[in-house]
């Protein structure tokens, strides 16, 4: 993996900004510690900064072919590099290097930007064209590699990291208020193609930017998108016929994820998704991994990962962490990214891949399965309250049968009124109850664009059952988050990270089955149990089967005991901390910020300082210093 920068100037004479260009390969450094690259020409300014993984010998960048001029900067892995060489050498072309770069350019100089419909890959890249004075950036199928860019008065510039991008002149500090209420609302530092900041937008997953000299304009385009099929249109196969396929499918992801010319390992949870990635790994060549947890409040999985790493003897070294090194971390990380963290999970998952450079480069990880396979048991089987709900408000002549009481026991109301409410209501970090206490008027102006945003999104998946909407709106929105974070947390340790589970035909086959293929009842006692019961109660009483096929393929494979576990969250007791050994720090932080006093009411500030250990506090502690610690180390 790598770092990349770049800018397309209107001007086909103007001079490449050589400064910016160096400034921001130099916050990159981490992301390519091996080797960094310039591309300077009239018009146009390259940055790399290279970590070297296939062809170590070849490879460097910006390239360059020199019969046309278009030049490459590239920050990912195309898993089928070695195919699509051979199918471009029987098109006439010859290569100089073994790379998947150089296959990368001339598949591009083959087929111009329908080069993306051959790509099986995570990758963000940009490639200038003199021959029509276009430049093209492009980002993969799911999100797994970022790509953020602004338009300027001089014309384009992109970067793999806001950090790097605010090397360039002309790009402020001034926020975008519906993507902050966003961040409160969902922790998510993107909101559709806005960022935190105004200048600054990012590619969205699937998507290309076209940027053309004469005339001037730069166009969005998507080339992919996860299937949207109507209810009536899925593909219903035979229970054995699809799992086969899954077994097949994800076993030919893990195994295509392995070639490496350099140390290959991976992050082991004792979870279902990373033993998974496990088993199959181990059955092609040498594989460890490494886990991470923290001793206090039980917030770590060692017996099963001990349980997986036995099953498939293979060695998995335990890294136990503290609090000692969390506020450390944590402004690193924002550093590195130039944007406040989005979960508290960032902080391990850098220690983790830290601690896995030692012996590896490449990680396997399994981020993807939940979102791809019905994982989330309280966010997707929801939708039977969903459609069992009223509508509307209960009159106050009434009285509520037994399933409004059922609503009322978890969502403090007997009616959804719509899917986006009730998206709302079980997916805010700080829900719209405590947002109108806690944040300014000026900022709470902005949910009705917040709102408009998920509702049209809800709208394109009108012809999908409600279980199917809520994967739709979580492979958009929590998998671009979950591999974000996983990108920037180990790619400050110059570690790559490939994530199997997000395969884009994995992710098609999944996308056009039937809700049965993802999530069941476990059987007609327990479905008559749940009957008039919510989902949390549901998920309590363990009466829902997940990732039904996932679980199913791999049946036997994997140890019975971690097939059966219920999904666990990474555990982090930033709560705690925050209420106890870190309550000075976040005082101070807070205290400190123009940004805190700009957004959140003084009487809420207070009343969360004077009793940070309460449960409330601490879930709105986490993204108030948060801010408060981006503007110190990125904004100020």
């Amino acid at each position: 993996m790598c770092g990349i920068a770049g800018c397309f100037n209107w001007d086909s004479q103007a001079p490449a900004d050589s400064t910016a260009l160096r400034r921001a390969a130099e916050r990159m450094v981490l992301r390519g510690p091996d080797a960094g690259g310039f591309y300077e020409k009239p018009g146009v300014g390259f940055a790399h900064r290279r970590m070297s993984v296939i062809d170590l010998a070849g490879g460097q960048q910006p390239m360059v072919d020199r019969a046309s001029g278009v030049a490459l900067t590239y920050n990912g892995e195309i898993y089928n590099f070695r195919e699509l060489r051979e199918t471009l050498c029987q098109r006439g072309h010859r290569f100089e290097t073994q790379c998947d770069t150089e296959v990368l350019l001339r598949a591009y100089l083959e087929w111009g930007s329908a080069c993306l419909g051959w790509l099986v890959g995570i990758y963000a890249f940009g490639i200038v064209d003199p021959r029509d004075e276009t430049l093209l950036l492009a980002r993969d199928r799911v999100g797994a590699k970022p790509l953020v860019y602004a338009r300027t008065s001089q014309g384009i510039v992109f970067a793999s990291t806001v950090a790097a991008l605010r090397a360039f002149d002309e790009i402020g500090t001034e926020l975008d208020s519906e993507a902050v209420l966003h961040y409160f609302t969902t922790i998510r530092t993107t909101f559709g193609r806005q960022t935190l900041l105004k200048d600054i937008q990012t590619l969205e997953p699937g998507n290309c930017l076209v940027a053309i000299r004469n005339p001037r304009s730069a166009v969005c385009l998507p080339y992919w998108e996860f299937p949207i099929v109507s209810e009536g249109d899925k593909h219903t196969p035979l229970m054995d016929e699809a799992v086969n396929t899954v077994h097949d499918m994800v076993s030919r992801a893990v195994k295509e994820q392995m070639v490496s010319d350099v140390p290959l390992g991976g992050f082991l949870s004792g979870g279902i998704d990373s033993t998974v990635i496990a088993s199959i790994a181990t059955r092609h060549g040498t594989f460890g991994a490494y886990s991470v947890g923290y001793g206090e409040h039980g917030c770590n999985e060692w017996p099963y990962v001990r349980l997986a790493a036995q099953a498939f003897d293979m060695s998995c070294k335990e890294i136990h962490l503290d609090a000692s090194s969390f506020v450390q971390t944590w402004k690193l990380l924002i550093r590195q990214k130039g944007l406040p963290l989005s979960t508290p999970n960032e902080i391990p998952i850098y220690h983790l891949a830290r601690a896995l450079k030692q012996d590896y480069t490449v990680a396997l990880s399994g981020e993807g399965a939940d979102e791809l396979f019905g994982g989330y048991v309280i966010p997707y089987f929801s939708a039977t309250d969903f459609d069992r709900a009223r509508r509307t408000p209960l009159r106050t002549d009434d009285l509520p049968n037994r399933v409004d009481r059922a609503m009322m026991r978890f969502y403090q109301q007997p009616h959804l009124p719509n899917h986006v409410e009730h998206h709302f209501l079980l997916n805010s970090w700080i829900g719209s109850a405590l947002q109108s206490t806690v944040l300014h008027p000026e900022l709470l102006e902005r949910t009705g664009a917040v709102h408009a945003h998920y509702e049209s999104l809800m709208n394109r998946f009108a012809g999908c059952s409600t279980l199917d909407k809520h994967m739709h709106l979580h492979a958009r929105i929590n998998l671009e988050g979950l591999l974000n974070r996983v990108d920037s947390s180990t790619m400050a340790a110059s570690v790559e990270t490939r994530v199997p589970f997000t395969d884009h035909r994995l992710a098609e086959y999944l996308f056009g089955l039937p809700d049965s293929c993802k999530m069941i009842w476990r059987d007609a006692v327990a479905q008559q149990q749940g009957r008039l019961m919510n989902v949390a109660e549901i998920d309590q009483r363990n009466l829902v089967e997940s990732k039904v096929l996932l679980r199913r393929a791999f049946k036997g494979k994997i140890p019975a005991e971690i097939m059966a576990r219920k999904k666990v969250s990474f555990p982090v007791p930033f709560r705690e901390w925050l209420g106890g050994s870190l309550r000075a720090f976040a005082q101070e932080t807070l205290l400190d910020s123009r940004l805190i006093e700009q957004t959140v009411r003084p009487e809420a500030l207070r009343a969360v300082l004077d009793a940070p250990e309460s449960p409330a506090a601490g879930m709105l502690l986490w993204p108030l210093v948060n801010l408060a610690l981006w503007e110190k180390e990125c904004l100020i």
